[in-house]
């Protein structure tokens, strides 16, 4: 079991990763849920478990959890309904590396201002690696279904 201490310093080293990511690079979101007083990132290929309104696909397979993919689209459909419990971590447009103290001051400032209490936060720890399948041979006919794989997000 990790002590407060321990999870307090992984929570600080977790943040200063999320506040060093260019605001260019998308391909991993870093957000504080207030409800549930956790901080959580979303790989951008977590949404391909999913279709548009958020159910995991007939012609797909997931390797997470059910409890998991049901976190998952519950925070995506808050993320994407500007849930105010929902804070995104600001991103560094800066193309130098912050240092320490700058970086530091930023994250305070961050916890401040929306009074998270990081002694009470935890951080949403996912152990399974997620991937997805996605079978483009419709079952039931046999034959290829007329959705081509570049539009699969349309």
């Amino acid at each position: 079991m990790e002590t407060r201490e321990a999870l307090t310093a992984r929570i600080y080293n977790w943040l200063e990763i999320g506040f060093q990511q260019p605001s260019e690079r998308l391909s991993e979101l870093f957000y504080f849920d207030k409800r549930d007083s956790q901080f959580f990132s979303i790989l951008v290929a977590d949404y391909f478990h999913f279709d548009e309104n958020y159910k995991v696909p007939e012609n797909a397979v997931s390797s997470y959890s059910e409890d998991v993919l049901e976190l998952l689209a519950d925070r995506m459909k808050r993320i994407d309904a500007n849930d105010k419990s929902i804070i995104a971590l600001p991103r560094t447009s800066e193309k130098i590396t912050l240092t320490q103290d700058v970086l530091n001051e930023k994250i305070e400032s961050f916890l401040n201002l929306n009074t998270i209490d990081v002694n009470i936060a935890t951080i949403w720890d996912i152990d399974e690696i997620g991937s997805v399948t996605i079978n483009l041979v419709d079952s039931k006919k046999g034959l290829k279904r007329s959705k081509r794989w570049w539009k699969f997000w349309k």
